[in-house]
């Protein structure tokens, strides 16, 4: 029996906002914690899930996703799902859910939707993807009555360019209408993409992601050449090696510069196993360091390519002892950090998500820290508590010592969950910060809270 309600899909959004308890929505410190050996099974990807949300649906067969994460960024990617008339089976969760394809059309009658508006809140991610199953609809599912799709989003992502993914899908044969040329919303008509384009990938590496999966759903041949600087390449791997997976084919220079999609049907996977989430397991890491913890995650280690696993091996340069398997890794924070170098200096384009880490961790360790290859406000947050930081063209320099007993007072979020984990890093070494908003969390970590309560760590409001 399968479900493909919406009613289910809303109890599932309430499952994942209600793992932080009320008391703590509004803000929070970390007071304690009681353990000092912790075993994590980190939650999946949000990047890995997105993608084979869409992959999903592109392939046109049944799939098992195994360990999917459940947060607001994937959320609405089960919701598109269940709009665009797919099957979910959700009696696994939060192991697995089952993904079943639209039922074909028994008989055609006006009174059936040839349209769908779909809503992809602030998933950035999804509503770059998206736009490849829904270009790509009547080619994977020929007898469907929809002919267009309508696509918006909360006024924060449609603020975010979208231009060159459009620009790109529109010399491959896209149809699109696009609120001021830009961004969402926009009206996305079922086409035949095949040909060559061109893709500017110097703002966002997603961009290029988006073309790939569009250009490989076509089952046709596309050519793509990227133009400018790439940024973040390592998600572009990861959304070449999830093609992969599925079946589709696609040639690349060792550049990234030009790629080939072969024309062919896929071959997908009856199921698929989601990665665990680098970025989170950064933060876990982080805090066993502070709080003097040894930890061990076993579902995530060097085999990943998801670029944040590189934060890991900065521990060291702060001094911590760190153990990298395929698989798994641990950090031992009972061992104290050995002595190094007073001025660390590092890029961190490839995985600037965890800029925000690195800084307090500078600041917890009194290792100053200049860090390139990122745009963050982590300045504004650090004077505000007295911490002496400079702001550099492409980052910032944390370089005073401080200590924790001096910090007191508010760290924004910005509704942004990367402030707020960050801040719950900093807030474990000065338990007189507080955390603002935490539950800007739910986005991409909505259980973090919930199990470090269950390994030991007390907090307040």
């Amino acid at each position: 029996m399968t479900v493909n309600t919406r009613s289910n899909l809303h109890e599932v959004r309430s499952l994942f906002e209600a793992q932080l308890p009320d008391q703590l929505k509004q803000g929070l410190c970390v007071v304690g914690c009681t353990q000092k050996k912790w075993r994590v099974s980190i939650p999946g990807s949000k990047s890995v899930t997105n993608r084979a949300i869409v992959l999903a649906m592109l392939s046109g067969k049944p799939l098992k996703l195994e360990a999917p994460l459940l947060a607001d960024d994937t959320w609405w990617g089960f919701l598109a799902l269940d709009q665009l008339g797919f099957d979910l089976d959700l009696r696994g969760m939060p192991q697995a859910i089952g993904i079943h394809p639209p039922r074909p059309a028994k008989k055609k009658s006006t009174n059936d939707p040839q349209s769908v508006l779909i809503h992809v809140g602030q998933a950035g991610t999804l509503g770059r993807f998206l736009l490849a199953a829904l270009l790509n609809w009547h080619k994977v599912y020929p007898d469907s009555l929809l002919r267009s799709f309508v696509v918006t989003a909360d006024a924060q992502l449609a603020r975010r360019p979208l231009a060159p993914v459009i620009s790109a899908l529109r010399e491959l044969g896209a149809g699109f209408e696009v609120a001021e040329g830009k961004s969402f919303p926009l009206s996305v008509s079922v086409s035949a993409l095949r040909g060559r384009c061109t893709v500017d990938s110097s703002t966002s590496g997603q961009f290029l992601s988006g073309v790939l999966l569009a250009a490989a759903g076509s089952r046709n041949q596309c050519r793509i050449g990227r133009s400018k600087t790439l940024v973040q390449p390592d998600y572009v791997r990861m959304t070449l090696q999830m093609l992969a997976d599925f079946g589709a084919r696609v040639d690349v220079d060792s550049s990234f510069e030009h790629f080939t999609v072969q024309e062919g049907e896929w071959h997908p996977p009856s199921s698929y196993r989601v990665e665990a989430d680098a970025s989170t397991a950064c933060y876990y890491a982080a805090l066993a360091c502070v709080l003097g913890v040894d930890l061990e995650v076993e579902n995530l280690g060097s085999g990943t390519v998801q670029p944040d696993f590189e934060f890991i091996s900065i521990l060291r340069q702060f001094g911590f002892e760190v153990e990298v398997q395929q698989q798994a890794f641990r950090v031992w924070g009972s061992r104290g950090r050995a002595n190094t170098t007073s001025v660390l200096k590092l890029d961190l384009s490839r995985c600037s998500d965890q800029a925000l880490t690195v800084g307090v961790m500078g600041i917890v360790t009194s290792v100053s820290v200049e860090v390139h290859g990122v745009a963050h406000s982590f300045c504004s947050n650090c004077r505000a508590l007295g911490i002496a930081v400079d702001e550099l063209q492409d980052g910032f320099r944390v370089r005073s010592s401080v200590s924790a007993s001096a910090l007191t007072g508010d760290w924004p979020t910005h509704n942004d969950h990367r402030f707020a984990l960050s801040g719950i890093v900093l807030s474990a070494w000065a338990s007189k910060v507080r955390v603002q908003n935490p539950a800007c969390m739910q986005k991409t970590a909505p259980a973090f809270v919930a199990q470090l309560q269950s390994l030991g760590v007390l907090f307040g409001s």
